[in-house]
């Protein structure tokens, strides 16, 4: 079973894409571990800590395959590894997408006088600000107070 992973380790090292694998290559492998730590001599024992290296080692490269978004191939348990990485793909993105439209709607300023606690047109709350404190505010709130002196764009 040890010459076989190490074949598919070799296989999946040596692609781009996921290499194909038995429905019940992982089944297989866990029974054969299973019956390794039945047994108590040095070379099974090797062999244990070489068969549990190598599967770390095939799943690991199959798992950054599958985020990278190969998913021909795939076996049953690792479509869960997909799905994750497309929502965390969905994630990045919808983070991204916030943050570019938090810039386009608001504007950093540098506070001319001390500025108590006031409420925007949203009534959301603001302040206090201090004196050359640079903060950054809605657009809309900037221009109100720039058009009083209490504020300069930054």
């Amino acid at each position: 079973m040890l010459n076989l992973l190490e074949e598919k380790l070799r296989q999946e090292r040596e692609t781009s894409s996921l290499s194909r694998l038995d429905e019940d290559f992982f089944s297989r492998l866990q029974e054969h571990i299973i019956t390794l730590q039945g047994l108590s001599d040095p070379i099974s024992k090797r062999n244990l800590e070489l068969l549990k290296e190598g599967i770390q080692e095939l799943i690991d490269v199959r798992a950054e395959k599958i985020v990278k978004g190969h998913q021909t191939h795939m076996l049953k348990e690792e479509f869960k590894l997909a799905e994750f990485a497309s929502l965390f793909k969905k994630f990045k993105k919808d983070v991204l997408k916030s943050l570019l439209q938090k810039e386009t709607t608001t504007q950093r300023v540098i506070v001319l006088e001390d500025l108590p606690q006031f409420y925007g047109p949203d009534l959301e709350i603001f302040g206090p600000y201090r004196k050359g404190e640079v903060v950054l505010l809605e657009k809309r709130v900037a221009s109100l107070l720039k058009e009083r002196g209490l504020i300069e764009e930054r």
